[in-house]
């Protein structure tokens, strides 16, 4: 079963949603309060095997109980009973290969059905399959929705691990008819002693709890002893629920959340095998970063004929992102009770691996290349010492743009509706051109004079720090090769003999704008300062003389960079 679209009204945070839910691997990311877990909640409640929830006034969209709770889930790759007319056949709808919905399926459409929870003000719930031939529509039973399989896994697992209806080892069992005699069984044999009980009495569950541990074998996942059936002996009754996966005497509960939430998700992609999503909430929880990686290159994984299965999650990890590619992340954006959500265009993907981070911030500056980067590196270390909030405090970060896909990495992050500030270079066209930029809500920073960054900084500092930043290339690149490359700049005045000892060079002849124009094309054309490290030992120099540049190009835009960073102080 695959989930299509999701459309939500007045429930919780959201009081409008509609979003077509395209790949089979989704996550969903957004600053807090987003409603991402409110999706994942919708999606959960309108698919439940449950037949009566506890809803209560909160649950509406700003707790007003005028109008009802709708949530509609259309869902697709349907089991085949559903497809009859006995069932929900003539309450079908059709999904494009475009991805939209018809309402009357067309020749080359996928069967679709639309689920619709709806909860009225008097909290009455009520689920049907629903389409616009007929809006109040086919009421579908517990039953039958359990058989879409979707199964929700978030802080709270260990029902998964118990015999109860809709746990995932429930369905690993196989055998839901006969489940409820199976824990009779267990119940009488446990007044006595459940020692006792044959194992053949017992034997769908000692071979779903053989499944489990060959499921986790995948994840890393293994049990102490053996994973079995046994009786809770916490538990009220020996009912549903009663009869827990054990992992030698010890209930499996009682395991640390990451192997538990790893083990579920194993059990998961085994029952999904035979079709129904997984919804995960904060999938990095309780997992150390080498975990995460094992978990998302897992569930990313193709099954051959199976294709990959169809999970959707949530996560606030660049670990996460980082194993990702840019079109299976999500961008949830939520204003004034509308909630979006943004597909992450293919050109982000080097941003995905090198900067998943950004993807996780309110604002983003995107740098053109690593001097750049290394360079706000050291303005944010200098601000936050002088008392400023530093680029993390602020929901701030910093991404490598990469050079010339710079300004269209800019310019996508703008589209998803970021807060972007684009620090670059002059000295060539850029594309999309400034005005473009500032259109889509950028603020654009580049320097003045058509130069680049190691050019301006030439031009700009006092003359002692002009020679700060030579001594600095000197110390990382030998005095030789420094001076050389200067003097090649100014070889036209033959008379200038540079020694080693940049201080002394004003007193050779040169003027001052000859040497610092050929410092700064030197810089920039032997790259002296294309690693982050060093770009931050250079603005290290910029900061010590800021007070004696507030009013060159180089001081304002350094200015315009902490305004526009603090500027929700």
């Amino acid at each position: 079963m695959r989930i299509r679209q999701v459309e939500i009204e007045r429930f919780r945070g959201i009081k409008e949603l509609k979003w077509c839910v395209d790949g089979d691997i989704v996550c969903l990311i957004g600053p807090g309060d987003a409603t991402k877990t409110t999706i994942l909640d919708a999606i959960e409640l309108a698919l439940s095997p449950r037949w009566n929830i506890p809803f209560d006034d909160t649950d509406f969209y700003d707790a007003d109980t005028s109008e009802p709770i709708v949530i509609r889930v259309t869902v697709g790759d349907l089991p085949e009973e559903f497809k009859s007319d006995a069932k929900y056949g003539l309450e079908a709808r059709g999904w494009s290969p475009s991805g939209e919905l018809h309402d009357e399926p067309e020749q080359e459409d996928e069967m679709v059905l639309t689920i619709q929870l709806r909860v009225e003000p008097s909290l009455e719930q009520s689920w049907a399959v629903v389409n616009d031939r007929n809006p109040e529509g086919k009421h579908i039973t517990a039953k039958d929705r359990e058989k879409l399989g979707c199964a929700r896994l978030g802080d709270y697992l260990d029902r998964h691990f118990s015999w109860s209806r809709g746990s995932i080892l429930s369905r690993l069992t196989g055998e839901a008819d006969s489940l409820s005699g199976i824990l009779a069984e267990a119940g009488r044999a446990a007044r006595s002693a459940l020692a006792d009980v044959p194992h053949e009495k017992l034997s769908s569950l000692r071979q779903a709890a053989l499944r489990a541990r060959q499921a986790g074998k995948e994840m890393g996942v293994a049990p102490t002893a053996e994973y079995k059936p046994h009786l809770d002996v916490q538990a009220v009754s020996v009912g549903l629920g009663g009869v827990s996966l054990h992992d030698g005497e010890v209930p499996l509960r009682r395991a640390g959340l990451g192997t538990r939430r790893l083990l579920a998700v194993a059990m998961q992609r085994e029952v999904a095998k035979a079709g129904g999503p997984t919804l995960i909430d904060e999938v990095e929880h309780g997992l150390e970063p080498h975990r995460i990686r094992r978990l998302i290159r897992v569930l990313s994984a193709n099954d051959g004929a199976l294709g990959r299965r169809h999970v959707l999650m949530t996560t606030h990890s660049p670990v996460v992102l980082g194993e990702l590619n840019a079109q299976d992340i999500r961008i949830v954006r939520h204003e004034h009770g509308v909630t979006k959500v943004y597909s992450v265009p293919e050109d982000l993907q080097p941003i995905v691996r090198k900067a998943s981070e950004a993807f996780l911030a309110r604002k983003v500056i995107v740098c053109e290349g690593k001097t750049e980067l290394g360079f706000c590196r050291g303005l944010d270390a200098w601000w936050s010492r002088d008392g400023r909030p530093s680029f993390a405090l602020a929901g701030i970060a910093l991404a490598d743009g990469g050079g010339s896909e710079a300004t269209r990495v800019t310019k996508a992050l703008a589209d998803l509706s970021y807060d972007v500030l684009f620090l670059g270079d002059s000295d060539q066209p850029i594309d999309p051109d400034q005005n473009a930029l500032e259109q889509a809500g950028v603020k654009v920073l580049l320097w003045d004079g058509d130069t680049a960054i190691e050019q301006r900084i030439g031009l700009d500092l006092p003359w002692d720090g002009v020679v700060d930043v030579v001594n600095l290339a000197m110390n990382v690149w030998g005095e030789d090769s420094v001076r050389d490359a200067i003097a090649t700049r100014l070889e036209a005045h033959s008379e200038r003999k540079l020694t080693n000892n940049p201080s002394d060079w004003l007193g050779l002849g040169p003027n001052d704008d000859d040497f610092r124009k050929a410092i700064g094309d030197a810089a920039k054309k032997k790259g002296w300062f294309k690693r982050v490290d060093l770009a931050e030992d250079l603005s290290e120099i910029v900061i010590k003389y800021y007070v004696n540049i507030k009013e060159t190009d180089l001081g304002q835009k350094i200015a315009a960079l902490q305004k526009w960073a603090h500027s929700d102080e």
